[in-house]
């Protein structure tokens, strides 16, 4: 089932211009080479330090099942980032940034720390598909949290994190790719282009942030 890109109308005008294509599953046309693999998009709004995912009250479905809310994560510092499970391009790269992220840790702050994997096509990423996902990626499940929202939702989180998201008339994905910092009360500490990150960096700001979480326990 495809959707006009104007399922995103607050980006809608900055996606056609300036992203790159990403098939989705099922996609009858040609797949570009470069697929998602083009520079970073503007987003639609920079979020602001300290606009909170928890602020967010729908329910969220996790590769197992389970209903939660994005508030019901607090406690620990969190990694987040928007990708789509068939995505061969951006979010491979993604979500290999993220696993090095995690290994770069030390072990007490790796153990003080959560990565989060929204999917921006909830349609075709069934909690079934995540659950593939996530063995064939080899996620943590004490670790990593895959999640699927409503449309409304996945829109509402996007924006709120400053990644650009949407569909062209064919079908096609159009995303950019961002990693975002949060403190354990889901409040944003930074935010980086995925396509650009220094790893190094984001690690330090997520050892001083898992610090000074455990100083305020």
């Amino acid at each position: 089932m495809n959707r006009n890109i104007s399922t995103y109308p607050a980006i809608a005008s900055v996606l056609l211009g300036f992203m790159t294509f990403c098939a989705p599953s099922g996609y009858a046309g040609p797949v570009l080479a470069g697929c998602c693999q083009g520079p970073a998009v503007a987003p639609s709004a920079v979020p602001n330090p300290g606009d909170s995912v928890a602020g967010i009250s729908t329910a969220w479905e996790t590769d197992a099942g389970k209903q939660i809310k994005l508030s019901d994560l607090n406690g620990r510092v969190h990694v987040i980032s928007m990708f789509y499970a068939t995505c061969q391009g951006v979010c491979v790269t993604t979500k290999e940034d993220m696993q090095q992220i995690e290994a770069s840790l030390s072990p007490a702050a790796r153990q003080r720390v959560g990565f989060v994997l929204v999917t921006l096509d909830p349609v075709r990423d069934t909690d079934a598909s995540l659950q593939t996902y996530r063995r064939t990626e080899n996620l943590s499940k004490r670790r990593w949290t895959l999640l699927r929202g409503d449309e409304a939702a996945t829109a509402k989180l996007a924006n709120l994190l400053g990644v650009s998201a949407g569909r062209d008339a064919s079908g096609r994905f159009i995303h950019s790719s961002e990693l975002i910092v949060l403190d354990a009360s889901g409040r944003i500490l930074q935010r980086h282009s995925g396509l650009h990150a220094n790893l190094s960096a984001i690690t330090r700001e997520i050892e001083i942030a898992a610090s000074s979480q455990t100083k305020n326990l």
